[in-house]
C-alpha cells in the first residue's frame, strides 16, 4: 500500500502542478493577444496614413496622365462617393488585395474638369477613358471645361 499512496502523492503533487502551469499558460497567451492587437493598432493608424497618401498620389497620378493627352491642358478631378468619404478608385484597380468589397463605399460619379473639353472630341476621349479606368458608366462621368487663365475678355 506503501507504494500505491506514494503514487497518488506524485499524481496529486502533479496535479497541482498542472493547473498553475495551465494558469501560467492561459495568461500568457492573453498577454500575446493583447500585445499583438496593440500592436496591430498602432500599424493601422500608420497604415490608414500611408493608405491616404496613396490614394492622393493615385489622384494625382490621374490627372498627370490626362494632361498628358493630346489637346487637354490642366485637370481637376472631383469624385462622389456613395457615403461621402474620399477614397482612391484607383487603389482597387492596381492593388492585389480587393478591399473594395470590405469598403463598401462606391464611386458614384467623377466631375471632371479639363482645359480643353470645349471640344467635343477631347470630352469624348475623356469619358471614354475614364469609364474604362474607373469602370464607371460614362452617363456618371460630367466633364465641363475649365475656365480660361491668363488674359480673356473677362480679365480686361
Amino acid at each position: 500500500m506503501t507504494g500505491h499512496s506514494a503514487g497518488s502523492m506524485n499524481g496529486n503533487g502533479d496535479g497541482m502542478k498542472k493547473p498553475a502551469k495551465k494558469i501560467q499558460t492561459i495568461l500568457l497567451g492573453t498577454i500575446s493577444i493583447l500585445v499583438i492587437i496593440f500592436i496591430n493598432s498602432i500599424l493601422g493608424g500608420v497604415g490608414g496614413k500611408k493608405g491616404q497618401e496613396e490614394e492622393n498620389r493615385g489622384n494625382v497620378a490621374l490627372e498627370e496622365a490626362l494632361m498628358s493627352i493630346k489637346g487637354i491642358g490642366d485637370v481637376l478631378l472631383y469624385f462622389h462617393y456613395e457615403q461621402g468619404e474620399i477614397t482612391n478608385p484607383l487603389s482597387d484597380y492596381f492593388s492585389p488585395s480587393t478591399t473594395s468589397a470590405k469598403k463598401g463605399n462606391q464611386l458614384q460619379g467623377i466631375l471632371v474638369v479639363a482645359e480643353g473639353a470645349e471640344d467635343l472630341k477631347v470630352r469624348s476621349e475623356l469619358s471614354r477613358i475614364l469609364s474604362a479606368v474607373l469602370q464607371l458608366s460614362e452617363h456618371k462621368i460630367v466633364i465641363v471645361e475649365m475656365k480660361k487663365r491668363g488674359k480673356t475678355s473677362e480679365n480686361k
